[in-house]
């Protein structure tokens, strides 16, 4: 079993992500359309980017909630009040009641819940889990992942056209069992270094890339001191957290990756339904099958689909022998190339071709990719690193929505070579996180804890605020690498790879054609 030995937090968090996401996939496409039998079109795409804002917003406080307040207090809140506004929703498209307006604002305080909770959720699996079990967890996860939008995607299909109320009966009843099994089985992760997430973040990076020395920003604004009240903190949060300049490569080759990801729904699928010229598929005696482009595009999706769920639990097997930097660096390379084939392509075998390539290449990429993001977020910011990360997800689905607009002036060559530009730029920020991982893991094998990083990209140097002891979950085996701190250069925190280590250790997200 790919799980064996894995903290029961993680098997469940799994599990929940699982159903969340196949609801996303059974519920955002069918409001969209319910919107649109509503309003129209137009005010229906107006309302959709209301929500997306709002999900935004909630995200980046969720992070900072479940670094200050906790991951399961955050959750639980969070969970219980997505079943509050589940159960809403399907009164309000019940026979017994019918209305848009609820049904909107039903919507919106699920989706605002929803992305409170994701960071979190992100957060606890790294803190109960080790370098060397990351990537297995990862791979199940992108494995589970992929399942739930296989499985949301029919059920919407097929349910929507006379079951809408049963529909969203049932995610009220499945978002009730998600907040009885948290309630129930999980518990406290946070790590307990006694740092409220503005102390932790500010002093983690410091203005200028050094060690601020203080832990004022925290303590002036954190929670429970009611003078600078929340907005203030949160805000120097998630600032210094942007001035960590490897998670800011990190991020910016994530971006770059999705990116591309995401074209096979945007571009790629635009370009083969104008383009791509009706043709036979097969002709084997009796059977026969024609295609047009439109149909070349769902095949494609499906075969992607197929290869991942198919292979997606035995990566870690197949490239067990391969190092990070070759997984990473291969696996983009991959990706890359087969999507620059079917920028251009028109040839059905030469699409299906490039198709399973770029799919082998995202398993062979995305759960070590995943396993390094736990590596460069700081320990006592975990969540706020985590919302900056889902950021990722938007921007990329902006992108292609831009990629779109530009195929309609240049040729397809043009595009594709856009593709390998945004793919070797991916690949070598990625290479350089793992250079300055590998110098810092080797600067404190030799000088202990406060180790320089060869890089001078990061120092972390955290300070304990005693009076927030209190709210910390007490330290999991998976923490106790990062209890104690390092000095080498932009933050301050334990080695990914220390020996120490003793706990256990996204992913095609749901954009579209790209799935965490």
């Amino acid at each position: 079993m790919m799980l064996k030995g894995i903290h029961p937090n993680i098997k469940l968090r799994i599990g929940i992500g699982f159903v969340q996401r196949l609801l996303d996939m059974m519920l955002i496409p069918l409001m969209i359309i319910h919107f649109s039998g509503l309003y129209g079109a137009a005010t229906a795409g107006l309302m959709t980017v209301v929500a997306a804002g709002v999900a935004i917003a909630c995200t980046f406080l969720g992070g900072y909630l479940s670094d200050v307040r906790g991951r399961r207090r955050t959750m639980l809140v969070s969970e219980v009040g997505c079943f509050v506004a589940a159960v809403c929703l399907a009164l309000a498209n019940s026979p017994w009641w019918q209305s848009g307006i609820a049904t909107y604002v039903f919507y919106l305080v699920n989706t605002a819940l929803i992305s409170v909770v994701r960071p979190a959720s992100d957060a606890m699996i790294i803190d109960v889990s080790t370098p060397e079990t990351r990537p297995r967890i990862y791979a199940v996860n992108y494995w589970a992942t992929n399942v739930a939008f296989v499985v949301g995607s029919l059920l919407a299909g097929f349910l929507y056209g006379g079951h809408f109320f049963l529909i969203l009966a049932a995610a009220a009843v499945l978002s009730g069992g998600v907040a009885v099994v948290t309630w129930r089985w999980i518990s406290e992760t946070r790590p307990a270094t006694g740092t409220t997430a503005g102390t932790t973040a500010e002093t983690a990076t410091g203005p200028t890339g050094g060690t601020t020395g203080g832990n004022t920003a925290g303590t002036a604004g954190g929670p429970g001191t009611g003078r600078a009240g929340w907005l203030l903190p949160l805000l120097r949060g998630y600032a210094a957290v942007l001035r960590d300049r490897v998670f800011a490569r990190f991020f910016l080759s994530i971006l770059l990756f999705t990116c591309i990801q995401v074209q096979l729904a945007n571009y790629i699928g635009v370009r083969l339904s104008q383009e791509f010229p009706p043709q036979r598929l097969f002709d084997v005696g009796p059977w026969a099958l024609d295609v047009d482009g439109v149909n070349m595009f769902g095949i494609l999706r499906a075969i992607s689909t197929f290869v991942v769920v198919c292979l997606a639990l035995s990566a870690t097997t197949i490239f067990r022998r391969l190092t990070d930097g070759q997984r990473i660096g291969g696996g983009t390379i991959v990706v890359t190339a087969g999507y620059m084939v079917l920028a251009v392509s028109n040839d059905p075998g030469v699409l299906i071709t490039a198709t399973v390539v770029f799919a082998l290449g995202e398993i062979m990429t995305s759960p070590t990719r995943q396993a390094l993001l736990a590596d460069v977020v700081h320990p006592d910011a975990r969540s706020m690193y985590m919302a900056v990360y889902q950021l990722q997800f938007r921007l990329a689905a902006v992108a292609g929505s831009l990629c779109v607009t530009l195929g309609t002036f240049v040729p397809p060559a043009a595009m594709s070579a856009l593709y390998g530009v945004f793919g070797a730029a991916s690949c070598l920020l990625i290479l350089s996180v793992l250079r300055a991982r590998a110098a810092v893991a080797r600067a404190e094998g030799g000088q202990g804890e406060t180790a320089p990083d060869a890089t001078g990209d990061r120092a972390e140097a955290v300070p304990r605020a005693d009076g927030d002891r209190a709210e910390a979950a007490p330290r999991t085996d998976g923490d106790r690498a990062e209890a104690a701190p390092r000095t080498d250069g932009d933050r301050t925190a334990a080695a990914p790879h220390a020996a120490g280590d003793a706990g256990e250790p996204h992913t095609r997200h749901a954009t579209s054609g790209s799935r965490r």
